[in-house]
């Protein structure tokens, strides 16, 4: 066996001492990456893709809920709330580019 795989690769981190006092040195808290403006702290909004069903007067959305996994019918794109009352947004498919 190596010697690196005889040490542990992640164990507890040495204490640091104080010279003077023989107590542990103070740590300065650092921030989360999440607070930062990069990173917002709000979650991701919900999103579906929706299948386009087309009746008789009218073009109507049919998306697979992201919160109960159920089918809602839309008549329109964009931000919607379902018959469970949860919000998320009707994203459209892209279509296929020409070459």
């Amino acid at each position: 066996m190596s010697q690196n795989a005889e040490k542990a690769p992640f164990g507890p981190a040495p204490s640091q001492k104080n010279l003077a006092g023989g107590e542990a040195a103070a740590t300065v808290p650092q921030e989360s990456p999440q607070r930062d403006g990069l990173f917002p702290v709000e979650p991701a909004p919900l999103s579906a893709r929706p299948l386009v069903l087309k009746t008789r007067g009218r073009v109507e959305y049919l998306a697979h809920c992201p919160h109960c996994r159920d089918w809602h019918r839309h008549v329109h794109l964009g931000n919607v709330t379902g018959p469970c009352g949860v919000e998320y947004e009707l994203q459209p498919k892209s279509g296929r580019r020409a070459a």
